[in-house]
């Protein structure tokens, strides 16, 4: 971002940050203006849902704080935020059945549903939080019984229920392709790998080495 001719700072909470004429400032009093995070924006809605709980009407003052929250800086129109809102919608879970619902004869699709039914039951099913993060509260059942799982601070969430797709294995490490894209088109990958069925936030991550279609040919012509 700094190539790119942009002013960086890292900000490790909002405890530092505050009001200045209505814009929200850092320990400088330097204007945010763009922000990539690393916080969920469901800790934003979160943020929001308590401070609403015993309202009638959904409503919230983003200038109302004594000092910014969370969802003042977030939410602001003055700042961009590099994940934008609508990826919610995707991030969360509970999209994959209504997928299922729309797309079910699709090959690259998991049977997901909110209740457990026969048929994952029969062939064994990952139970997921709707809303999680880095493989936490996750539960690996297969035919006869639980094979994985994980503990986490998504326990309390509502889940939904997801046919078992085994990753691929390599040399004792389940392997997990993850891609990216920006714009709707590809913009990156990396690999991800773990001794556990369930790939975690401290789970390692390959290196990865771009080469041209010809060394790729070379390289594989070699290792046979």
């Amino acid at each position: 971002m700094e190539e790119a001719g942009m002013q960086v700072k890292i900000v490790t909470g909002v405890s530092d940050l505050h009001w200045d004429n209505g814009n929200i400032v850092d320990s400088d009093n330097i204007p945010i203006k763009r922000v990539w995070k690393t916080w969920a924006w469901e800790t934003v809605l979160d943020q929001i849902r308590n401070e609403i709980e015993d309202r009638d009407a959904v409503d919230i003052d983003l200038n109302s704080s004594a000092s910014p929250r969370l969802a003042d800086v977030l939410l602001r129109a003055s700042v961009i935020v590099n994940e934008p809102f609508w990826t919610l919608i995707p991030s969360n879970k509970a999209i994959l059945p209504v997928i299922w619902i729309l797309f079910g004869d699709r090959p690259y699709l998991l049977n997901s549903q909110f209740e457990l039914t026969e048929e994952l039951l029969k062939n064994g099913y990952v139970e997921k939080p709707i809303v999680g993060r880095c493989g936490e509260n996750i539960i690996i059942t297969g035919t006869d019984d639980v094979i994985d799982k994980t503990e986490g601070r998504f326990g309390n969430r509502p889940r939904i229920y997801q046919s078992l797709f085994r990753l691929p294995e390599i040399d004792q490490l389940n392997v997990q392709l993850c891609t990216f894209s920006a714009a709707g088109s590809f913009a990156g990958a990396c690999v991800r790998v773990d001794r556990s069925l369930v790939i975690r936030g401290e789970s390692d991550v390959m290196p990865l080495r771009i080469v041209s279609d010809a060394e790729y040919r070379r390289i594989k012509k070699t290792l046979g």
